[in-house]
């Protein structure tokens, strides 16, 4: 069989023998096919040779087809989905959260790919141990004895930062009725939170007093049932409630359950175990996030303030600006620490912990015993959150 290469060299052949025959004839026929060439430069038949070599060009360009379309294999993954975290806190907007707006306003949580959804708290609503526990939100804020209550209960919780390193919780009265020390309590009306009356029975018990030789009034987060003699006394923040009694010269005394015998660390950012479990990476970047919003916050409180009354709601809930900035400056000293000083904010002490657990907290919950701090609380989201940025992530 004769192939369509084969042909095309025969036709080459015998064109090439015809030449070579009239290269043989008279001057004439020679001088004239001399003049003739160009019809022999212009032999597309030993020129248009590509037309022997067709299949291996489609062979080579199939394969660069090939070759350029690869990067399809290599394309880059697409972007993983933010992991939704509710948020729980404790009470209403006001500055102790103002480091957690700092951290949504500044993008921190878009940063770790976190797309967070926060709920405030605030006086005669569930505790946020119940909430979490209820699976109505993942991490909450709280303190240590509601968290012992609520795990004495059946809730399986672990606890990875503490804002505070000392409870600002304490007693205010005014100072025609004051109630000093852990015994003026009894007899007497104290305002507070609906689930506020351990706190006080603890706090009694730790003194070798009473529980219970004190009416329990519900009251909202301001200190008007003390003013108008409503109640004797309320539960309070020290850096925050006796302010607008300040401001408008009304003559009180507060005193901190740290003062009078019950201390403790304040707001706990705890979670479920099952959640930690199942979402480890993206609660080190919530933590993180957290903490350089509060550097920020500190940084620029003029900023964080305003976040806090004309973003998070704190004129409608009637917080004056002024008293913002004094409330700011007098959490500083019980957000910060030598620990803190050391290692960064959040941070905490495990045998600080264990001493809290196994005295205060069981004195203010009445359990028999507790769990080790070690099994509770979990150092190790502080260490990652921190790792290789000493005791700052702001800049990190």
């Amino acid at each position: 069989m004769i192939t369509q290469r084969k042909r095309v060299k025969w036709i080459s052949v015998v064109a090439l023998l015809a030449l070579l025959a009239a290269a043989c004839g008279d001057d004439d026929t020679a001088e004239t096919q001399a003049t003739a060439a160009p019809t022999t430069t212009a032999a597309p038949t030993t020129t248009a040779a590509p037309t022997t070599t067709a299949a291996e060009m489609t062979e080579t360009t199939a394969a660069a087809t090939t070759t350029t379309a690869a990067p399809t294999t290599t394309a880059a993954p697409a972007p993983a989905e933010p992991t939704d975290i509710r948020l729980r806190l404790s009470w209403i907007a006001d500055p102790g959260f103002m480091g957690l707006y700092e951290a949504v306003e500044q993008g921190f949580f878009d940063d770790e790919n976190i797309n967070v959804t926060i709920e405030h708290g605030g006086p005669n609503v569930p505790n946020s141990t119940q909430v979490v526990a209820g699976g109505a939100a993942d991490i909450g804020v709280t303190d240590p004895f509601s968290l012992a209550l609520a795990m004495s209960e059946g809730a399986d919780f672990v606890v990875f930062g503490v804002r505070m390193q000392s409870d600002p919780t304490g007693i205010g009265s005014l100072c025609d009725n004051p109630i000093n020390s852990p015994a003026d309590i009894a007899g007497k009306k104290i305002a507070g939170g609906t689930t506020d009356g351990f706190l006080i029975d603890a706090l009694l018990t730790a003194n070798g007093l009473e529980p219970g030789t004190y009416e329990l009034i519900p009251a909202g987060w301001d200190m008007s049932p003390v003013v108008d003699g409503t109640v004797d006394g309320m539960l309070i923040w020290v850096n925050s409630h006796p302010l607008p009694l300040n401001a408008m010269g009304i003559c009180n005394v507060s005193w901190t359950f740290s003062e009078m015998g019950l201390p403790a660390y304040q707001d706990l950012f705890f979670t479920t175990t099952e959640f930690m479990a199942n979402n480890r990476e993206a609660i080190v970047g919530f933590l993180r996030a957290n903490i350089r919003g509060w550097e920020y916050a500190f940084n620029d409180p003029e900023h964080a303030i305003d976040l806090v009354m004309n973003t998070w709601g704190g004129v409608d809930l009637g917080l004056v600006l002024e008293d913002q900035f004094p409330i700011h400056e007098a959490q500083i000293p019980l957000m910060t620490s030598p620990l803190t000083d050391e290692k960064g904010l959040f941070w905490f002490d495990l045998d600080q912990i264990q001493n809290i657990q196994n005295g205060y907290v069981i004195t203010a919950t009445g359990l028999p015993s507790v769990p080790d701090a070690a099994d509770v609380y979990d150092i190790s989201i502080l260490e990652s959150a921190y790792e290789g940025c000493g005791s700052s992530l702001l800049d990190c």
